[in-house]
């Protein structure tokens, strides 16, 4: 089963290598040296385990990506991000993450490279669960661990310090998790949570975990009990609002052991705590079904995805993972103030984990297909309540980006 279990607990830290400008070539899937480029980063799984490869593609209405034209970083998963004009790519089997810039010619130019071995850390996680970029010159890495924040420059690539995790973050016979962190107002905010994968169970408290990014300090931990248990992307509205939700995961616990039933919360401008009079029930705008991947897309508008329980059925022996996991989700639209809400046409039923993303006033989302499809992952172009079908990805993907 390939999860956001996956997602958490690898990473890497320092040791900076200077790069000489050098070319990469089988990146391309054409030559143009303008227009727009993507990067996308996608697992191929066989028999063995799986294999990362980077692509660069010129456009995404293509039938799909061909990985013999692609550069392979590894066995495993490897990651992407893009930042103040640089590609960030944290590596497979290694600790250690490296930076690229566009050349002229389209190509990537190899810049530098940091480790986070003298962490302990022993692959190059590097997705928008863990790193957080401050500014040009600091960003944060989440060791999911111990929940250690790592303090490097994406700049020079070194690493220049840490911020300790709270007492609070360890429980005994639980693996530490975390959403993205939030940027606002010279602070960052991310909620901190548990789960125990032998037994599919969650606890139903996490806390709030505020920083200050310029004193690089944990300022507070705050116990909640509501909406139980975030871990999905962190979403800020037009205003600063700042939306809290869950991955499909904890829905689970909800139709097979009665756990509460996840929502969503919010920080409000100039608020640094949970709004203590508001949540979002997804039941409300999804005919009473159970919800997860709250995404807001402005204007009071959002995306989630809604489990179809009438779909399916479980008994004692029902493994909880797989259970939740089937393809038995459809991506709705919702309205947040006025509850309302319908499924976006033109993805079918699916496994419920979709990846939003936004380039300039495009909106598109990535939906894994399934092990059946050898996790072929198919990207759709978003316009109000449809989706169109655009480039299909080998295997599995939640990371891409847009270079220019």
């Amino acid at each position: 089963m390939i999860s956001r279990i996956c997602f958490t607990a690898l990473l890497a830290s320092v040791v900076a290598i200077a790069g000489c400008g050098s070319s990469d070539d089988g990146t391309r899937e054409s030559g143009k040296a303008e227009g727009p480029l993507y990067a996308v980063m996608y697992e191929i799984y066989d028999d063995a385990g799986s294999s990362s490869y980077l692509s660069l593609l010129d456009s995404v209405d293509i039938d799909e990506v061909d990985p013999s034209q692609a550069r392979e970083f590894g066995s495993g998963r490897a990651f992407v991000q893009f930042y103040d004009g640089k590609l960030f790519v944290g590596d497979a089997e290694s600790p250690t993450v490296t930076s690229y810039t566009v050349g002229e010619d389209g190509k990537l130019l190899t810049g530098r490279t940091i480790s986070f071995a003298p962490y302990g850390l022993t692959k190059g996680q590097f997705d928008a669960w863990n790193v957080t970029f401050i500014n040009p010159t600091k960003a944060y890495l989440l060791d999911f661990k111990d929940g250690t924040t790592i303090i490097w420059n994406p700049t020079t690539m070194e690493i220049v310090g840490d911020i300790p995790p709270a007492s609070e973050f360890h429980r005994e016979g639980y693996s530490f998790e975390s959403t993205p962190g939030a940027l606002r107002d010279g602070l960052l905010f991310r909620t901190v949570s548990w789960v125990n994968y032998d037994e599919a169970q969650y606890p139903s408290d996490f806390l709030l975990a505020v920083y200050d990014v310029e004193s690089d300090q944990l300022l507070d931990v705050v116990e909640e009990t509501r909406c139980p248990v975030p871990g999905n992307l962190v979403h800020r509205a037009e205003d600063g609002t700042i939306y809290f939700s869950n991955w499909v995961w904890p829905t689970a616990g909800v139709l097979m052991y009665d756990a509460p039933a996840p929502c969503v919360l919010r920080i409000k401008p100039g608020e640094d705590r949970l709004d203590p009079e508001w949540t979002f029930d997804y039941r409300e705008v999804t005919d009473g079904r159970q919800g997860a991947m709250f995404t807001y897309l402005g204007e009071g508008q959002a995306l989630l995805s809604a489990f179809y329980d009438e779909r399916t059925s479980f008994d004692e022996t029902t493994d909880p993972w797989a259970y939740v996991g089937s393809s038995n989700w459809r991506i709705w639209r919702a309205d947040i103030e006025n509850k309302t809400g319908a499924p976006l046409e033109g993805i079918d039923f699916n496994g419920g984990a979709f990846t939003p993303l936004t380039f300039g006033d495009e909106l598109f989302v990535l939906v894994p297909g399934g092990e059946s499809v050898n996790w072929a992952t198919q990207l759709y172009q978003v316009t109000d309540d449809r989706a169109e079908a655009r480039v299909q990805l080998p295997g599995w993907s939640y990371q891409m980006v847009k270079l220019r």
